[in-house]
């Protein structure tokens, strides 16, 4: 559906020529909800307006439905864009118009035949759960209430592709849950392809399907999210992931524990079945359970867990090996010695 190669962006300051994106590759596959992480200045949300050219890339291609955007210009350009919503974090609603007026606003633009824009209005109001407010005005309205306004109006064109830039950061943590499982309905119902980029990693642990971490205008990590969760690469992916799943363990604690540490990491299915009780029946080693846990990412459970193994240096190494048998990941923290 998207296909971005080899993208940079670059603005001139009073300072010189600062890079906002650096040579960024990535496809978005149909469908699939795309998560781009970073903290502010990482060049996220220079990419992603990039993809609807609301900024001219400096260099590289954006192409959207096999369309090469940065081919386009003028009329050509503002049809193919009606094909790509964009959502943001200030909700942006006019605020002397009522909801059905903000959006029939987009409707109006993009030229739909009078006759046909309160049936859709209404249609948009319905699948955002907002029926009952079409008459209101944005001062009336909840910041979650104004970002499903947000969501309807970049639905009114019926995009493929749906754009949001930090759509959830302006809201507490409850709505903020409720927009994503909105946005996930939609992407289900619609087949729309979301790309959305955000600095918090609950947002792409609840709803994303793959994702790419950004540092410096540069792309440092991508790929599932289930699998970056589990198997993290690089420092600051792992700083992101930290912030949602700690397995931290206090050096105060660690420093009583005069057996091997290990961290032990199950995928999948296997996450959920007694492997550690088997192992403890099997050999003759103890095992104090330090941390753990098992998050649930994409419908899959995680399961990471911190624990001491006291007993003999090869009984202990035997019951890693069961582990690591039993498709567990496991890594040596600290040996004992």
């Amino acid at each position: 559906m998207i296909q971005i190669e080899q993208l940079s962006k670059t603005y001139q300051t009073k300072h010189g020529t600062v890079k906002g994106v650096d040579d960024v590759s990535l496809e978005v596959k149909t469908g699939e909800i795309f998560g781009i992480v970073g903290y502010s200045g990482a060049g996220k949300s220079s990419l992603i307006r990039c993809i609807n050219l609301l900024e001219r890339p400096t260099s590289g291609t954006v192409k959207v439905g096999g369309q090469d955007l940065t081919k386009l210009k003028g009329d050509e350009l503002r049809k193919a864009r009606l094909k790509i919503g964009m959502i943001f974090q200030h909700f942006y609603l006019i605020s002397q118009k009522t909801v059905a007026e903000n959006i029939s606003f987009a409707l109006r633009a993009a030229g739909t035949p009078s006759k046909n824009i309160g049936t859709r209005v209404d249609e948009l109001l319905d699948m955002v759960g907002l029926s009952d407010k079409r008459d209101v005005y944005p001062a009336q309205l909840s910041g979650g209430q104004k970002q499903r306004v947000g969501i309807a109006r970049a639905l009114a064109n019926e995009p493929a592709v749906l754009l949001c830039d930090e759509a959830t950061s302006a809201l507490d943590p409850n709505t903020t849950l409720s927009i994503l499982r909105l946005l996930k309905d939609i992407n289900r119902k619609l087949n729309i392809t979301i790309v959305l980029i955000t600095h918090e990693m609950n947002v792409v642990k609840e709803i994303c399907d793959r994702m790419a971490v950004m540092q410096g205008g540069r792309v440092i990590e991508e790929g599932r999210v289930y699998d970056i969760f589990a198997d993290p690469k690089t420092a600051l992916t792992k700083e992101f992931i930290s912030s949602v799943v700690s397995f931290n363990v206090p050096e105060e604690i660690l420093a009583r524990c005069d057996g091997t540490i290990v961290k032990v990491l199950f995928k999948g299915e296997v996450a959920g079945e007694g492997i550690i009780s088997d192992m403890l029946q099997s050999y003759p080693v103890k095992g104090n359970f330090l941390h753990g846990a098992i998050e649930y990412i994409q419908e899959l459970p995680l399961g990471i867990f911190v624990m001491e193994l006291k007993g003999g240096q090869t009984e202990v190494s035997q019951a890693i090996t069961y582990l690591e048998q039993r498709d567990a990941i496991v890594e040596v923290m600290n040996d004992g010695n």
